[in-house]
């Protein structure tokens, strides 16, 4: 097998490395968040099944500690890990007062570049951004870049956090400064408030669980149908963690509407096909997905990036190989390559 690069794992970032960045005025209001208290040992997307990890159902030490992920990555054969720091896009940051939360925003990706430093050219880590001030967002941006980050996170919902859609003109500054500096942003799954699935009854939260196409399709839609490609043409967007499969009636659909209902011709800021700006400007990541797979020259091969989940329960640690060997069976090797590391490598300049 050649070189893996998974497009979607995860790490813990732990309050103290957070609070080693973060002047202290801003400590207490830090520690205060719903978010904050991250601590080593057991959380509740993880188990207990990591060579770094213990019998006790505690989190494998490859969540927090590099040296431990590395080794992890090695036993999995995976070369390459782009990893999320949070899920939500650092929602719960939005919350503190803005100072703080732009502060506690910047002191999280310190911490996290510190974690991606033992081994930068495999931990490749996407960062959050204050996205409630867009000077200190573009600020960030920059920061970031310089430090060489490869990444960015968006949350998917920024309605729940108070802000403008993502089609609104307040953030036509921090697009052209993303084009600039060439990095990717994720929209990374998560349950979005207003919709039931933040007080899902049942158990392990099922509800949640078999719904993230849908969520994911909303901002996907809205980016495309907005003309935000075409005023931001370097743009590149990643749905992260909502599968394949929903993506090909999705861009059927877009495509039969644009022309049943003559969007260009009333006005629509559409230059091409929508299909046409998902193919040159989005991408998504997959775990195990056959049906999206058999589907793949309907959403398009450079598109679509697999990714281990690591440590989440949807894993395919530590049993990457033989799950790519498996899903993968009936693809030719070349569409193979492209979506366990070409694809990534190309869109992320590994």
């Amino acid at each position: 097998m050649t070189r893996i690069i998974s497009a979607d794992s995860h790490m813990l970032v732990l309050d103290e490395h957070v609070l080693a960045h973060l002047p202290s005025d801003h400590h207490e209001a830090y520690l205060s968040q719903p978010g904050a208290h991250r601590k080593a040992g057991f959380t509740a997307e993880s188990g207990g099944s990591g060579a770094s990890g213990d019998a006790s159902g505690d989190a494998p030490k490859g969540e927090w500690d590099p040296h431990a992920r590395l080794a992890d990555m090695g036993l999995d054969g995976v070369e390459i890990e782009v990893i999320y720091t949070d899920p939500t896009g650092g929602a719960a940051f939005y919350k503190l007062d803005p100072r703080a939360g732009r502060a506690a925003i910047t002191a999280f990706n310190s911490a996290a570049l510190d974690f991606a430093a033992v081994a930068p050219s495999r931990l490749v880590i996407v960062h959050l951004l204050p996205l409630h001030d867009i000077d200190a967002a573009i600020t960030e941006v920059h920061r970031l870049a310089d430090h060489g980050a490869r990444a960015l996170q968006l949350p998917l919902y920024p309605g729940d956090a108070g802000l403008p859609l993502y089609y609104d003109a307040s953030y036509e500054a921090l697009w052209s400064a993303i084009e600039e500096v060439g990095l990717p942003v994720s929209l990374h799954v998560c349950p979005p408030a207003g919709r039931g699935l933040g007080k899902d009854p049942t158990p392990a939260r099922g509800i949640f669980q078999v719904m993230p196409p849908i969520l994911m399709a909303q901002p996907m839609v809205e980016l495309i149908l907005t003309g935000t490609f075409t005023r931001h043409p370097g743009l590149r967007i990643v749905l992260v963690e909502a599968g394949l499969s929903w993506i090909p009636y999705k861009l059927d659909r877009l495509d039969r509407v644009y022309h049943k209902a003559g969007w260009k011709a009333r006005g629509m800021a559409l230059d091409d096909l929508p299909s046409e700006y998902w193919r040159r400007n989005m991408a998504a990541t997959f775990e195990e997905d056959e049906l999206g797979l058999s589907l793949r020259d309907h959403i398009g091969v450079d598109n679509l990036l697999w990714a281990t989940d690591y440590p989440h329960p949807d894993s395919t640690f530590p049993n990457s190989q033989k799950v790519i060997a498996t899903e993968f069976a009936a693809c030719p090797p070349e569409d193979v390559l492209k979506m366990t590391s070409a694809n990534a490598a190309r869109l992320y300049r590994l």
